[in-house]
């Protein structure tokens, strides 16, 4: 550890990550139990150091670098790109580390998760088993991936909706099953996807 990280600005580092966008002067000094100033002027030291990103306005939250996380092994490293058409050198030095969960998804208040049932939408990579971020709203655009409710059956569903006069269409992402048709007051859209987190390896493609 870099002897300018005494133990209070590890802390702070520590509480920094846990409390995300809402780590403000006033919060942490909440957390920590050191006075509004104190922490100001740790949070000084740390930003001259490169450990915490520019101050991005009085009510912003504080943040660490990218360089921040690099160094103290914080966050999953980014080892460059990877070329998905020509074959490229691999980098062999971390550039860069991922944000957290939260800012890497783009979630915002209110949005919750859930577990993926069933296979009826691997076209678009959700598995079974899966994670998918939700945005709750009661309205959807056609085209978009929706967590629905069918009110008849008491049971939500994942699927692609197609809105007409009196209808709503729910897609599959999977030949296997049919497209289902609901009046539109049987049919209460719950949210939106907005992003998933894969936790099991795909499943091969390639013809046999």
């Amino acid at each position: 550890m870099p002897p300018e990280l005494t133990p209070t600005r590890q802390t702070l580092i520590s509480v920094i990550l846990r409390l995300g966008t809402q780590a403000t002067a006033s919060a942490l000094a909440r957390e920590m139990g050191i006075s509004k100033p104190a922490i100001t002027r740790h949070i000084d030291i740390l930003r001259d150091l490169g450990y915490v990103a520019p101050a991005g306005g009085r009510y912003a939250p504080i943040t660490l670098t990218s360089r921040a996380k690099v160094e103290l092994g914080i966050g999953i490293p980014i080892y460059g790109q990877i070329a998905a058409g020509q074959p490229t050198l691999a980098e062999q030095s971390p550039e860069d580390v991922v944000p957290d969960l939260d800012a890497l998804m783009g979630k915002r208040p209110g949005d919750f998760l859930l577990t993926v049932r069933g296979d009826s939408m691997i076209g678009i990579g959700v598995m079974p088993g899966d994670l998918v971020l939700v945005r709750p709203t009661a309205e959807v655009l056609d085209g978009e991936v929706a967590v629905v409710l069918i009110k008849g059956d008491n049971a939500a569903t994942l699927k692609r909706i197609t809105h007409f006069v009196d209808k709503i269409l729910l897609d599959s992402e999977n030949p296997e099953y049919g497209q289902m048709v609901y009046a539109t007051e049987d049919v209460q859209i719950q949210g939106k996807m907005i992003g998933k987190i894969g936790l099991h390896v795909p499943r091969s493609t390639r013809r046999r």
